[in-house]
């Protein structure tokens, strides 16, 4: 009985050991590769936002897991963008720290959730002022204040996971092109 439970016992931690391993690609694909999605950050995202939101394209999530598209910048950030990126943290979260990966890792979170705070925060503000419709000067001049407060933080942030994900990629064998 014993050697049964045992031999269960040692089934179990090998098959759970192999669910934890993760391929070098699946790392720098959601570490790395991911970030393409943040890479409008500032100007080009807000005109992305209204030109959107002209065309009444912007997506909403409603309370049922299914998402519709209207023209409201606010609740396309609260409902779709700023939980997608959550939801790129807790994955990046979820993987396993390696010797290896652990600096990119870090570096990646850094850049998430540098990039959350300033969606939550200052996105929504400028978001309120398009959804109000407020004068294009107005929205012009505080896209240009967040720019001139965040984009280089937000650049730098961004350097610094590249210096470290590419080598890794190389190191392991990823073809990487240009981002």
């Amino acid at each position: 009985m014993k050697t049964k439970l045992f031999t269960i016992l040692i089934l179990i931690l090998i098959s759970q050991s192999c669910s934890f391993s993760v391929s070098p690609e699946k790392y720098f694909g959601k570490v790395a590769l991911n970030t393409n999605l943040l890479g409008g950050f500032g100007k080009q995202d807000f005109e992305n936002y209204m030109n959107a939101k002209s065309q009444k394209a912007l997506y909403i999530k409603l309370e049922n897991d299914e998402y519709d598209m209207q023209g409201m910048l606010v609740p396309h950030l609260t409902t779709y963008i700023i939980p997608n990126i959550e939801k790129s943290i807790n994955e990046i979260k979820d993987l396993k720290v390696t010797a290896s990966t652990e600096a990119m890792i870090n570096a990646s979170l850094n850049l998430h959730e540098f990039t959350l705070d300033k969606y939550k925060t200052e996105y929504v503000k400028i978001a309120e002022l398009i959804d109000n419709k407020a004068s294009k000067t107005e929205i012009h001049q505080e896209i240009i204040r967040f720019e001139q407060s965040y984009l280089d933080e937000f650049w730098d942030l961004h350097t610094n996971l590249m210096d470290i994900a590419i080598p890794y990629a190389k190191d392991n064998g990823i073809e990487v092109s240009r981002f």
